[in-house]
């Protein structure tokens, strides 16, 4: 495994959806290369200090598109180098929203003998091995982030013991085939602040967590921020906050979490890739008239439609 091709502490980035999107399904399904070159371009340019991105793949997309998915993410990454930016490519979604869910995967993908997925083996295979093949040495990823927020299930699920046993194993192995290709950039998991980062073992080979500060107590957030930086100094990897900057509907308010946020991860050299660039039909990234929303998340993106940079949010800059 090579080394990160940046220091942690200096990433800077954002997530990315395309505007015309509603889904990771449809960023790949309805690609559209001059977007995605017009967009990223104008966020290189609204934010100069963007160094990174999240790009969020599809399963699905790749069922229904074989090569032209890999195809379609070979110019995305192509646009990122053109702009001198790394990617950080997720290949599974475990997060499921109740508005506008996102495409991804649940949880009789992983768990034995509980769907018809299942019926042939293992579905991924095909998938990861394909990817690998096609980036395995690709110099312009940072590093592989395998799923998005698994253990996506409430504190009472009454299954929660056999299915997080499950899907760690699932994880573990989608890990294990990615190394038996022979992948030369580290690998990481999207997991959520809730959890503390050993509990993927030998799965991650660089931290990738999301901590989100959604008001109150600042203390509370930078204690949370603390712990975990000590946790991978502890274990001798690498901390990137993959998602950050809680959202609302109110262009102040918003500028005023991303600036809480952003000066404990300074205090604390964490870098971050926040949430999210472009404003577009995916949940949480979209105002009430453009679909449904969910009022306690309100709006995350930074880059209105017409391309001009949300009020409060140049705040970004100056980290």
């Amino acid at each position: 495994m090579k080394p990160l091709k940046l220091n942690p502490g200096e990433v800077r980035g954002f997530n990315y959806h395309p505007s015309y999107s509603t889904t990771s399904l449809v960023d790949w399904l309805l690609f559209d290369e001059e977007v995605w070159r017009r967009e990223l371009t104008n966020g290189k340019e609204k934010f100069p200090k963007m160094n990174t991105v999240r790009l969020w793949l599809s399963w699905n997309a790749y069922c229904q598109m074989q090569e032209r998915f890999i195809a379609c993410v070979k110019k995305a990454i192509d646009i990122c180098r053109d702009l001198g930016i790394y990617v950080i490519p997720c290949l599974f979604n475990r997060w499921h929203d109740s508005m506008v869910d996102c495409d991804g995967i649940y949880i009789d993908h992983f768990l034995p003998n509980s769907s018809w997925l299942l019926k042939y083996g293992d579905p991924f295979s095909d998938y990861v091995d394909a990817l690998c093949e096609a980036f395995g040495d690709e110099e312009q990823i940072l590093v592989w982030d395998i799923c998005n927020e698994p253990f996506a299930y409430n504190g009472d699920f009454p299954m929660r013991e056999t299915v997080m046993k499950s899907e760690l194993d699932w994880l573990q192995r989608m890990a294990d085939r990615m190394r038996a290709n022979n992948v030369s950039q580290p690998l990481g998991i999207g997991s959520t602040g809730g959890e503390s980062m050993e509990i993927f073992g030998d799965i991650c080979d660089v931290y990738l967590t999301h901590l989100y500060y959604i008001g109150g107590d600042i203390s509370h957030f930078e204690n949370k921020v603390e712990r975990f930086v000590t946790e991978s100094q502890k274990n001798g990897k690498p901390l990137i906050c993959s998602e950050c900057c809680w959202g609302s509907l109110d262009d102040k308010v918003r500028g005023e979490l991303i600036r809480a946020t952003l000066t404990v991860f300074r205090k604390y050299n964490v870098g971050f890739v926040a949430h999210a660039l472009q404003y577009c039909g995916v949940a949480d990234l979209h105002d009430s008239y453009d679909g449904r929303i969910s009022p306690d998340v309100g709006n995350l993106c930074f880059v209105n439609k017409d391309g001009s940079v949300r009020p409060y949010h140049e705040i970004f800059n100056e980290f």
